[in-house]
């Protein structure tokens, strides 16, 4: 683990009046003694209620589990404080169902003290944000979002401790304008200007400062502002906690001497980072992340009860009839990894469509075959049976990629051997042809169309895949050459059961042609 420290000069000790403002009671500083602080932080939460297990059956994540490693690090330590980098919304289906109330009922539960706005906060109307904000017993915040002449939330907020003060203010990526659907009433202001202003106005009100952003530490795009353009171009934050890339961090990454700490994901890890203060200055800091199991940290009794009921709803929900078809959606020897099947057209048809319900327009969607583990029933289909179909976690991602890489992006699919996972299934908006050899193999493609015209090598392309293809899984190395990357943290299963319940009943097996095979084996 990297430590540091950062020695600031003495800044002027604000009026008593101003403290009252801010905190309750007077200030008392000895400047002899040394003051702890400890930093508890989470971010990318996207509605990870429940824990996830792994292979070995142990439990990652979870917020009742969270609850019991924060309530040890209170019983342990005077001062800590609680917060959250953004984009609690959009995940799992007991936290989708109820539009994040459980999960802000945990937060409360909890203790969380700040949230900053994610762009994810941004997927639904206005109203929703409100009323999430309302629920909530803790303060939002972003100093670079205004509505009309006021902000959205707060833009900063002030902690009063015994013997020190700590100014915290909230950032939120300028990328939510292209990749969420932020309401038209909505001014974002540039990042780093809005932290600069910030910073002139609080570094002489309080002794340690914190910017809490969800901008990200790895760059998307040409116009992109990170937490390390952040770091590069205002001096004067002690911390910046950081989100949106849902990095994995062993250690804080120290750019012009400021820490940049962030926590992953899923609530997987709580970032825990400690401050030494004395005589009103900064004298040592440290940070680590702390790995959150139900192994280590057993389910908290108090935020159990809290989430029972959401959680008990959800599960009967799994017996919910979610679409009804009027045949079987075939599978059989694992069909989707060697033609053109009916469940891979309405997976990737609907990933275009559930997409443009956040105001992200693609140009076409790829699934990979191997994705597609069943069949689903003719007749009445629950929601448990399009679980079973699509086991995996995968959650929708937008790339946008040149023209000449969309093309080597299909001369990858037409070499994929038929019968391997990667087989690729396309939405409607894709066209094309496959010749194999008698095997199913050397396969060569032709007759590429996209919204029916051939691929432009200068034109740029929007691709929806899963976070697996995208990450480079099953060969699609192409994906790296991306020239943006768009995590919508919309998991498939959703995204597939919204769109079914969306469509005239019954829902018949259908094919129209989009993959041809010519050659080649049937399964």
């Amino acid at each position: 683990m990297k430590t540091g420290f950062r020695i600031k000069a003495l800044w002027p000790i604000v009026a008593a009046s101003a403290l009252l403002a801010i905190g309750c009671g007077r200030q008392h500083v000895d400047p002899e003694a040394e003051y702890e602080l400890v930093v508890l932080h989470t971010n990318d939460h996207h509605g990870s209620v429940l824990t996830r297990k792994d292979a070995a059956g142990v439990g990652h994540g979870g917020l009742a589990e969270r609850a019991t490693f924060i309530a040890e690090v209170r019983a342990q330590h005077k001062n800590v404080l609680l917060v959250d980098a953004g984009d609690i919304n959009t995940g799992t289906a007991v936290s989708n169902m109820f539009a994040a109330e459980p999960d802000i009922a945990a937060y409360n539960e909890m203790g969380y003290e700040v949230a900053t706005f994610g762009n994810h906060e941004f997927d639904g109307p206005l109203a929703k944000l409100h009323k999430q904000m309302k629920l909530s017993k803790f303060p939002w915040l972003s100093v670079n979002i205004k509505q009309g002449n006021k902000y959205l939330g707060k833009p900063y907020v002030i902690k009063k401790y015994d013997g020190f003060t700590v100014g915290i203010f909230g950032l939120t990526t300028n990328r939510t304008q292209v990749i969420a659907s932020p309401d038209a009433s909505l001014t974002f202001i540039d990042e780093i200007e809005a932290a600069r202003a910030m910073v002139a106005e609080l570094r002489g009100k309080v002794d340690v400062l914190i910017a809490l952003t969800h901008i990200g530490d790895v760059t998307e795009a040409a116009d992109h502002n990170s937490s390390v353009k952040l770091a590069e171009a205002v001096p004067g934050i002690d911390l910046i906690i950081d989100g949106h890339s849902h990095s994995y961090f062993s250690e804080a990454k120290y750019v012009n001497d400021t820490p940049i700490v962030t926590a992953n994901e899923w609530g997987k890890y709580v970032g825990e980072a400690v401050f030494r203060i004395k005589n009103k200055t900064v004298v040592q800091f440290s940070w680590r992340p702390v790995e959150i199991t139900d192994a280590v940290y057993p389910p908290d009794a108090r935020v159990t009860a809290v989430l029972q009921p959401y959680i008990d709803e959800a599960e009967a929900s799994l017996k919910k009839v979610m679409m009804v078809t009027s045949d079987e959606f075939p599978f059989g020897n694992r069909i989707t990894r060697y033609q053109e099947t009916a469940s891979g057209d309405l997976l990737c048809d609907a990933t275009v469509a559930q997409l443009k319900t956040i105001g992200m327009d693609v140009d076409f969607a790829i699934q990979n075959g191997g994705n597609i583990r069943t069949a689903l029933p003719k007749g009445a289909v629950t929601k448990e049976a399009i679980m079973t179909m699509l086991p995996f976690e995968n959650v929708i991602y937008v790339l946008t990629l040149r023209g000449s890489d969309v093309r080597a992006l299909f001369d990858f699919i037409g070499s994929i051997n038929q019968g391997a996972g990667g087989f690729a299934q396309v939405s409607r908006e894709a066209r094309y042809t496959i010749t194999y050899d008698a095997e199913g193999r050397n396969g060569r493609i032709s007759d590429v169309t996209v919204g029916g015209i051939p691929i432009d090598d200068e034109k740029t392309y929007r691709v929806a895949t899963n976070d697996y293809l995208a990450g480079g899984g099953d060969g699609y190395v192409v994906f790296g050459n991306a020239l943006d990357t768009f995590n919508s943290s919309m998991l498939l299963s959703d995204v597939f059961i919204d769109y079914v319940q969306s469509l005239p009943s019954p829902v018949a097996p259908e094919t129209d042609g989009r993959i041809r095979i010519v050659g080649g084996v049937t399964p």
